[in-house]
């Protein structure tokens, strides 16, 4: 019995026991579930808070938002349209100078941000109120508003249209060829002119642009509105005209027309050049007058002469067949060509004829006179009288067969001819014309030469010579030597 009373005293000691245990847990169990309904309580109030505001440390278009509502961002970003300015910058002038060239203001052009709410409340959307926990970090937070924009374009451009660089644009101007320089002896490229000229309306459309864009600075000369020059100093076209300019003016042609001492160089040459446009050519006609020029001056081809006979006698005689006479066409095409050259050098000019001394006095001292009122013939060799002999000329009752007389050089010689007329045919055995078929020739049917005989019984018109005669004389001349035929 006392052992049963034992039994239940130790049962109702444990049971006593393990009532407080459980109420220990209880209690335990509802204070954690208290601390984390306020926990979560007081986060999402934050995350709540956060909902409405933006997260610290951050900007908007660099303004430190930090806890601003969206009313209040609108707000502040809304009002910095008022300081809104574009500084627009370009060439003040044709040297290429820059500077400020204009600015416009908000006030200006009534300008006004538009959406701006709307657009706060969309950068707000993108930040998550959950994570407001990451602030403990203290991460920072950036964006960048895009914000549209109002304004009066016609206040713009009344605005843009009365500054200084649009009312007084100057226009480029491209580079070309300089006039001849005496200092350096040729031509250079003078540049171009950059110029100030633009389209105004486009720099006005790119000036709205940039105030849509809402930027603070616009430079024209990097966005290339002006307007260029077409040609520029280093144009290959009008680099390569002024080294084909100075290349011709650089010709040196020392010539020897006839015994005179001529020289064409650049203070000549300049004289001929003309430009279509940048484009150099040479006065053609002007380099022919030079030719022309020259060749009436020196050549002796068709002039007349004064000549002392071996008598004595002072005459004046026309010209024949003989002298200097220039080839003008042939000397005008090459001296072109040696002027496109640049060529230095000393030359003749091309003869058609050429007499057997330069000068005036062309004749020289080797040639054959033919004293045609005395009917008689002296042929000097350089300087001595080496042959002299009479002769027969043209008769004179016929006017066809008068010997001419002038200056005239032997067209060719030759041996064995035979001469033809309308009503001759006669065998020669020397034969040497010198204009035309006037000529000196041997005539064996004759029997005596000299005195009247010529006024009658004259020849065709040839110089009719003792056989022996003619022969020596065909040993001495050549083509070209003078025969000078005079009467007094």
């Amino acid at each position: 019995m006392e052992q049963k009373n034992t039994k239940d005293r130790n049962t109702r000691e444990t049971a006593a026991s393990v009532k407080p245990e459980k109420k220990k847990k209880k209690y335990t169990v509802f204070i954690i579930c208290a601390l984390t309904a306020v926990i979560l309580i007081f986060y999402g109030s934050i995350a709540l808070y956060y909902q409405q505001h933006f997260f610290p440390n951050t900007t908007i278009n660099g303004i430190d938002c930090s806890n601003f509502e969206t009313y209040e961002v609108a707000a502040i970003v809304g009002g910095r349209i008022a300081d809104y300015k574009l500084e627009v910058t370009g060439r003040l002038d044709v040297e290429g100078a820059s500077g400020i060239i204009g600015e416009i203001n908000a006030q200006d052009i009534d300008l006004q941000f538009v959406d701006t709410l709307y657009e706060v409340e969309h950068l707000l959307q993108q930040q998550n109120a959950l994570l407001w926990i990451t602030l403990l970090a203290n991460k920072q937070y950036t964006y960048s508003l895009q914000q549209g924009v109002s304004f009066d374009e016609e206040m713009l451009a009344e605005t843009v249209k009365q500054w200084d660089a649009f009312q007084d644009m100057i226009q480029p101007e491209d580079a070309y060829i300089s006039e001849y320089s005496e200092e350096k002896g040729g031509y250079t490229i003078v540049p171009e002119t950059l110029g100030t000229s633009f389209d105004v309306e486009e720099v006005i459309e790119l000036i709205k642009e940039f105030i849509f864009k809402q930027e603070s600075s616009l430079d024209l000369e990097e966005q290339n509105c002006y307007k260029e020059a077409s040609i520029t100093a280093g144009d290959k076209t009008l680099q390569e005209s002024v080294d084909t300019v100075n290349k011709w003016l650089a010709t040196e042609i020392t010539y020897d027309w006839n015994g005179q001492e001529i020289l064409l160089d650049r203070e000549t040459i300049r004289e001929w050049i003309l430009f279509d446009g940048n484009h150099p050519r040479l006065d053609e006609e002007a380099v022919a007058e030079f030719v022309a020029d020259n060749a009436g001056n020196w050549d002796t081809y068709g002039k007349s002469r004064k000549f002392t006979t071996t008598l004595g006698v002072e005459l004046t005689l026309p010209s024949g067949a003989y002298g200097w006479k220039t080839d003008r066409d042939g000397e005008t095409e090459e001296l072109l060509q040696l002027i496109y050259q640049g060529s230095v050098l000393e030359k003749e000019p091309l003869y058609i004829s050429k007499g057997r001394q330069k000068g005036t006095n062309d004749i020289g001292s080797s040639y054959v006179e033919a004293d045609l009122t005395n009917q008689h013939l002296y042929l000097y060799y350089q300087g001595t009288l080496v042959l002299e002999t009479d002769f027969v000329s043209g008769k004179m009752n016929c006017s066809d067969c008068i010997t001419p007389s002038g200056v005239f050089g032997l067209t060719y010689k030759t041996t064995n001819a035979v001469l033809r007329g309308e009503n001759y045919e006669t065998p020669v055995s020397y034969w040497m014309p010198f204009h035309g078929n006037f000529g000196m020739h041997d005539a064996t049917w004759r029997t005596e030469f000299g005195g009247d005989i010529y006024l009658t019984n004259g020849s065709h018109g040839c110089i009719n010579l003792p056989l022996d005669k003619a022969e020596a004389i065909y040993g001495y001349v050549s083509t070209g030597f003078p025969v000078i035929c005079y009467y007094y």
